[in-house]
């Protein structure tokens, strides 16, 4: 995000902080009505399965694979995928399937001059290209490669899709990667990642992260001390948004100041993917269907700038205390949602004027599940 785009953002905050006397926030025009079945319906559910396993996906940033002769394992929807760089430092992505059996080949993330797959050493270079093995004498023919998978690494964040007939775009993030490129997203490294299997619906993992008027009142002693729920930001970027949530003393920034210190600042890279800057690092959700309707799987990460002078201890406290915060407190009350959404005798819910990202995510996911994305 460069200076120009954070004084513009600085200034809108101005003015929502001095808007007759009473904070205000960016509002939609209208309230959106939303049915509890979006997070019931089988069939609904095993579209966005279908839907994330092929969309092009953001999966983490470039240190996910540090160097040259790197890997790492990850999921897109339910497609097992392996990321590699190869001895050039190119970038390869392969569905993580053995040509011979069907094992997977790769687990976690390392380094490796070649794949092996552990079940019976079949063999694979990084670029995905089958390597020979004894015994290949009793196989007809060459030995088949992995599947190459669509990938493209910009502004510091890569995308694949599971879908090898997936077209990537030029611009992935629609607009958005001009703001992630002055970032420095590629000079982050991953200082540490888990992963939740919770209670709910994986659209609900997102969508606590999509609007900041629950902060005052759900993280009342924990986050509302640093962080405001009024003047809150949202802007779009076709399917994806970014959202700008203003810090406490905000209005206390003089002109020409620079706006990250000040504020949290959320892009939803639709479907699953929230990419959090938080004054001094970067956070990244991944949200997934889980085993049915009422599971997600959960990845979180926390990238951390290469050359920060901050301890190691420092970064562990800010990796602990997000995992602590969003999993007892947005969580939690996710799950809560998620019970009595299976019910069945839930009322329609209804987002605010003052939640557009919300409004926006709701509208994006219907449009791609229509095909209109």
């Amino acid at each position: 995000m460069d200076e120009a785009t954070q004084s513009r953002l600085l200034e809108r905050i101005a003015e929502h902080l001095a808007a007759d006397g009473a904070t205000t926030t960016d509002a939609a025009e209208t309230t959106l009505s939303v049915d509890p079945s979006i997070y019931t319906d089988r069939d609904r559910w095993e579209r966005e399965r279908a839907l994330l396993g092929n969309a092009l996906t953001a999966v983490g940033l470039s240190s996910l694979l540090p160097g040259p002769e790197t890997f790492a394992a990850v999921d897109v929807g339910d497609v097992p995928v392996v990321l590699t760089r190869d001895s050039d430092g190119a970038l390869h992505a392969s569905l993580n399937v053995c040509r011979h059996r069907g094992a997977t080949v790769a687990h976690g993330c390392g380094s490796a001059r070649r794949l092996i797959c552990s079940y019976h050493g079949w063999t694979y270079r990084l670029d995905g290209a089958a390597g020979q093995r004894r015994g290949a004498e009793y196989f007809d023919g060459d030995a088949e490669g992995l599947v190459a998978l669509p990938v493209t690494e910009r502004d510091g964040v890569i995308w694949v899709s599971g879908d090898p007939s997936v077209v990537i775009p030029d611009d992935p993030a629609e607009g958005a990667g001009a703001e992630l490129g002055p970032l420095d997203l590629a000079g982050h490294r991953l200082f540490a990642s888990t992963r939740f299997v919770r209670p709910m619906n994986w659209k609900l993992a997102v969508e606590t992260f999509a609007e900041s008027f629950h902060v005052a009142v759900l993280h009342r002693d924990t986050l509302a001390p640093m962080i405001r729920s009024d003047a809150t930001l949202s802007d779009t970027f076709g399917r994806h948004g970014r959202m700008v949530v203003p810090r406490r003393g905000i209005e206390e920034v003089t002109e020409g100041a620079s706006l990250l210190p000040h504020a949290t600042i959320l892009w939803f890279l639709v479907p699953g993917t929230v990419l959090i800057h938080q004054q001094d690092h970067v956070q990244l959700y991944r949200s997934r269907p889980g085993a049915h309707p009422g599971e997600c799987v959960l990845d979180v990460a926390l990238y951390v700038p290469t050359d920060s002078p901050r301890s190691e201890d420092h970064w562990r406290r800010n990796f602990d205390l997000l995992v602590e915060v969003t999993d007892t407190e947005d969580f939690s009350t996710a799950a809560g949602i998620q019970l009595s959404a299976s019910s069945g005798r839930a009322p329609t819910q209804i987002v605010g004027r003052n939640e557009p990202s919300l409004q926006h995510l709701h509208r994006s996911l219907d449009r791609l599940l229509d095909g209109d994305g």
